[in-house]
């Protein structure tokens, strides 16, 4: 994230920061439900709106790993295989871990 020079604006976005990092587990669990219960189009409308929010406030790795299962999902248009599952669950694991790291260390 760029440095901000005006220490009130600084406090705000930190504060935005640390109530979406508290959010994050949620919303990766909420994409695991979606993607449990096969519900592709909302999943990847999910993981795209978690890949573009995790990105804009510097969670990198999760921004990453909703990424890998967007593209998983548009690649599948019709449903996921079972190697895209795996792969769409290894990059959940992933996204879980970033969030619950995300969440715990917030600036």
């Amino acid at each position: 994230m760029t440095e901000v020079r005006d220490p009130a604006i600084a406090a705000l976005l930190a504060e935005a920061r640390r109530h979406y990092a508290a959010s994050l587990p949620e919303k990766v669990a909420e994409l695991r439900a979606l993607l449990d219960r096969q519900a592709w189009s909302e999943a990847r409308r999910a993981a795209h709106k978690l890949r573009g929010s995790a990105g804009t406030y510097g969670f990198v790795a999760l921004s990453d790993a909703a990424g890998a299962v967007e593209d998983l999902l548009i690649e599948s248009s019709a449903g996921l295989d079972v190697d895209a599952r795996n792969r769409a669950s290894a990059s959940i694991e992933a996204a879980l871990n970033a969030a619950q790291s995300a969440a715990g260390s917030a600036p």
